[in-house]
């Protein structure tokens, strides 16, 4: 383009010369002379225009020229600024990201069992990477003392209370407990000669020999009637959500909610089972054991040819999204979470992130920065050039018609 622009100019000249030579002989070179002189007016004028931006035009220090080397860190001031304040803010971040939906268009994406194994197999390749930095520079102790240090905040009756108040709503705790309910019952079933022989040892009267033997018979049928209804009720209320043992495991639950707030007793033996459990040596042994056993499972996982981790994280993956795609209110709280990180973010570290582009800007060489900017603006400044070699020489005909006219 600057080749383009600087032949047009020489070929402005080179008609000047022309028509100013041979006026004389044909008259109507008058407008030619008139076009072209006015051409390498503008010509010239962008010319030094566009180069004062970068450099001294013929290398002479003309006073405000080479604005861009001369104003550089005053630039990187603006614009780190006009970055920050049109760009980097949290309205205008936040309303873009509401109207691209990004939460909705992830979940739709993540329902896709080929979509989410690629995304679980680029995960999971990443983790090992991941798990050696962290090892090399010994940061997961320092991430396990921080967690320890964070769980010394909880309050495990607040934690408690929360649960219960969670299960207790909408009845949530029938759906978990009626799989625990049918584990007992099949437990109870499974152990009943155990339970009966024990409820026979427990019968009185059993050094008596007579009395002894009927005593033990009648504990132990009793026994045996008594575990085969227990059975009975607890596979009756898995079944039904209205049997009236789930009102008793209400009462219970509902009970336990109260005396966590109001029972200071209780709360103090939780607290001090929580210090006792985070205090043990052996809960540190157990988590440098528990690193370890993860680590070797998911290496030795990942050499297999279809690793199960990957497929356990894409049948994860696939779930997410689904709850997300088919649950507009999750996605919409997903996203208020989103958002609301993202202006806790920027109201905190706005000023960095300026201050981020500043000093780049600012450690640039000047050649450098010259040569970016010229990459990316340096056409549009060059038609610039022929646009004022072209327009000027318009001029020169308008004013050469006008001066025709008047004189």
């Amino acid at each position: 383009m600057r080749v383009v622009a600087t032949g047009i100019l020489a070929v402005m000249a080179g008609l000047y010369v022309f028509s100013r030579s041979y006026q004389h002989q044909w008259p109507w070179l008058e407008w030619l002379r008139a076009f072209t002189e006015a051409g390498m007016v503008g010509g010239l004028a962008d010319w030094f225009a566009v180069t004062a931006l970068f450099r001294h035009p013929l290398g002479l220090p003309i006073p405000h020229t080479a604005v861009i080397p001369r104003e550089k860190d005053r630039i990187g001031r603006a614009l780190a600024q006009f970055v920050r304040g049109n760009f980097l803010t949290a309205d205008r971040i936040c309303k873009q990201a509401r109207e691209l939906q990004l939460v909705q268009r992830m979940g739709h994406w993540m329902t896709s069992p080929v979509q989410a194994n690629k995304l679980a197999r680029q995960v999971m390749q990443t983790v090992p990477t991941a798990l050696d930095a962290l090892e090399t520079h010994n940061a997961h102790q320092a991430i396990s003392e921080k967690l320890i240090d964070q769980l010394r905040t909880l309050q495990p009756h607040e934690i408690s209370q929360k649960l219960l108040a969670w299960l207790l709503a909408e009845r949530r705790y029938r759906q978990l407990l009626a799989p625990l309910l049918v584990q007992i019952a099949t437990a109870l079933a499974a152990n009943k000669d155990g339970i009966e022989t024990a409820a026979g040892r427990k019968a009185p009267l059993g050094k008596i020999p007579l009395l002894g033997r009927v005593s033990r018979a009648i504990a132990e049928g009793i026994s045996e009637r008594a575990t085969d209804d227990a059975r009975e009720q607890l596979l009756s209320a898995s079944e039904d959500t209205e049997d009236p043992l789930w009102d008793i495991i209400h009462e219970q639950l509902a009970r336990m909610h109260t005396q966590l707030g109001s029972h200071p007793e209780l709360i103090n033996q939780l607290v001090r089972i929580r210090d006792h459990w985070l205090d043990d040596p052996q809960s540190g042994e157990l988590a440098v054991r528990l690193w370890r056993q993860l680590r070797q499972g998911l290496d030795h996982d990942l050499t297999r040819e279809a690793p199960h981790s990957i497929d356990h994280l894409g049948t994860a993956i696939v779930a997410v999204g689904t709850a997300i795609d088919q649950n507009p209110e999750l996605a919409h709280n997903i996203e208020s979470v989103l958002l609301d990180g993202i202006t806790q973010i920027l109201d905190q570290h706005g000023a960095h992130l300026e201050t981020m582009i500043r000093q780049t800007i600012e450690e640039w060489d000047p050649d450098t920065l010259m040569k970016k900017l010229e990459q990316q603006v340096g056409p549009d400044l060059q038609f610039i050039r022929i646009n004022g070699t072209l327009f000027g020489g318009l001029v020169g005909i308008l004013l050469h018609a006008v001066g025709q006219i008047i004189w």
